[in-house]
């Protein structure tokens, strides 16, 4: 029996659906067979990443600890709060979710939908969550969204030391102060962390997870006391008010060793509350970072040099000429001074005469009547290499200033920048490079590294105090420094200085006061009617356990009726004040 036309058909038609579906199994084992044979670890790695999250875990930030008389006490510690985050892979419900954290948490749900939206892993919804609010997000039970804690900086003093501390920025930086000197020893380390998880993101205890471990940052203790820099700032405060001053800055030094007992600057500002400063120079330290020509108080410092260079003497004396000509223009002494004969070198201090100090940089060269290259190099050598003028003293502080001293040469020009920079002007100090070389006039010749740490403290609480750094042993000579001593009492005593002494009656102090121009910002000559005064002394004369140095800017002339214009009544009294309490708080007796 034959088969019909469409039999034939039909059996063809399977026949060759049977070989299309042959074929496919062929190339369908086939395909298997090369991902599970040659692409097996390719798409091992891409399942384990699925199931993988890897996390950052913060290193705990070092805090920072000042001294309170013979106790320690903080001044930056950390504060744990919340952080909350999600993974918006696993966030089912945006919208939804946005809606109950802003419910929660406060704010507009659409700034927690658009987080959600644009992360992509890691999406930072919430910091500094309290564990009250944090337990109501938690009760939430919401995919993919979850809770760590984290340390945010703060400040248990508010403004107290502000400029030397600094502040931790929003992204977890220290920035100004010691904050941001020591950034990278504060911050410490971050660990990591990969973890498996289940689909829903949430981490699986598993012995395949891989850990390295943070290393937590140092903690310090500071050489700042905080009685003695909370005294200073309200000094400071209080006579920046009365003589309607721009600002102001005091410092207070142990001459033993370098540390600063107090470094205060007005006006000021909350280290936790720092977004809040609408001028950002208020976070500078000016006492390490401002650069200004110190005037008269450097007078002390050619003073220092003439003595030890045996060119005069505390009695040596000279010829007043009221003025001195140098290259074809007159240098004078300050307005209301009278020069003539016999006046002494204790007296140039004690008048603040600018022709003496010219007198002893003539006596420093070769040639009396001349202002020589020689002498200009003797008096560089003293201010740079002797005081440390012109370089960064290695304060613990971000952004220190070097100031600037001129290059002795013959150019023209040079004889005047030098007769000018006998006595402050023409040259740029800081308050921190002063203070330290007027401790090496107080020690007796030894000048140390200025310094605001103390040392370190362990997680024990034990301190492992930092020794003190000496940057010259024989700045000048122990009789150079009596002398220059006995000098500058003479300036508080019957100069001055009057009004430090009359508030210490019984008390040796030693110091000088400085006035000087402040320069126009194009160089073209200097600020009519604006000064900075400063006073820089060191008490008791005979047995110095402080240097203090007090600068105030820019004071109003006509405050109170009074010329407190000038550092005699800008600067003296704070000065004359903060040693009153400080004799208190050390328990210093009078000498007589």
């Amino acid at each position: 029996m034959g088969f019909s036309n469409d039999a034939i058909m039909q059996r063809r038609r399977i026949s060759a659906y049977t070989a299309l579906l042959v074929v496919f199994g062929l190339i369908l084992a086939g395909r298997l067979a090369y991902l599970q044979i040659f692409e097996h670890g390719r798409y091992m790695v891409q399942a384990s990443n699925e199931h993988t999250r890897k996390y950052e875990v913060p290193a705990k930030r070092g805090e920072l600890f000042v001294h309170d008389g013979d106790q320690i006490s903080p001044i930056a510690l950390n504060q744990t709060l919340k952080l909350v985050y999600a993974d918006p892979r696993y966030v089912t419900d945006k919208t939804g979710a946005a809606s109950k954290l802003a419910g929660v948490l406060g704010g507009d749900p659409k700034s927690y939908l658009d987080k959600l939206n644009n992360g992509i892993e890691y999406a930072i919804l919430a910091e500094r969550v309290p564990s009250n609010v944090a337990d109501k997000v938690k009760a939430l039970k919401l995919a993919g969204v979850a809770l760590t804690d984290r340390d945010y900086r703060s400040y248990p003093e508010g403004q107290l030391a502000a400029q030397a501390v600094g502040f931790v920025d929003f992204d977890g930086h220290g920035q100004y102060g010691i904050e941001g000197y020591l950034e990278s020893a504060l911050a410490g380390t971050p660990g990591k962390f990969a973890s498996k998880t289940d689909a829903y993101g949430i981490p699986i205890a598993t012995a395949k997870n891989v850990v390295k471990p943070a290393v937590d940052g140092s903690s310090y203790v500071l050489t700042i006391d905080r009685n003695v820099q909370a005294m200073a700032e309200q000094e400071l405060a209080d006579q920046i008010k009365k003589v309607n001053a721009k600002s102001g800055s005091i410092v207070v030094m142990d001459p033993s060793n370098g540390a600063v007992r107090a470094m205060a600057n007005y006006p000021t500002f909350d280290p936790g509350n720092y977004g809040a400063v609408k001028d950002y120079s208020v976070f500078v330290n000016e006492a390490v970072s401002s650069q200004f020509e110190p005037g008269s108080g450097m007078k002390v410092f050619t003073m220092a040099a003439g003595l030890d260079q045996h060119k005069v003497k505390p009695d040596t004396t000279y010829t007043d000429p009221g003025c001195y000509q140098v290259d074809g223009r007159k240098v004078c002494d300050a307005a209301g001074d009278k020069p003539g004969p016999g006046k002494t070198m204790t007296v140039v201090l004690r008048d603040s005469l600018n022709t003496g100090v010219m007198f002893v940089l003539r006596m420093l060269g070769t040639d009396p009547n001349e202002f020589t290259l020689v002498g200009k190099k003797m008096l560089f050598a003293y201010f740079t290499n002797h005081f440390g003028f012109g370089v960064r003293t290695g304060i613990e502080q971000s952004n220190e200033a070097a100031g600037s001293v001129q290059s002795p040469t013959n150019a023209a020009g040079n004889n005047v920048t030098y007769a000018n920079m006998a006595f402050g002007q023409g040259m740029s100090v800081t308050m921190i490079q002063m203070v330290s070389a007027m401790a090496a006039v107080a020690n007796g010749g030894r000048l140390y590294q200025a310094r605001v740490v103390d040392g370190t403290m362990a997680y024990d609480g034990t301190v492992r105090s930092q020794p003190a750094k000496i940057l010259a042993d024989h700045v000048i000579s122990p009789s150079a420094a009596t002398d220059l001593n006995t000098m500058l009492q003479v300036v508080v005593q019957h100069g001055s200085g009057y009004l430090a002494g009359l508030a210490n009656p019984g008390y040796k102090i030693a110091g000088k006061t400085g006035t000087a121009q402040i320069p126009k910002p194009d160089g073209t000559g200097y600020i009519d009617g604006a000064n900075i005064g400063s006073f820089v002394g060191f008490a008791p004369a005979d047995n110095p356990k402080f240097v203090v140095m007090v600068r105030i800017n820019e004071p109003s002339v006509n405050c109170d009726g009074a010329q407190c214009g000038y550092a005699e009544y800008t600067t003296v009294p704070v000065f004359g004040d903060v040693c009153k309490w400080l004799f208190k708080y050390y328990g210093i007796p009078p000498s007589a």
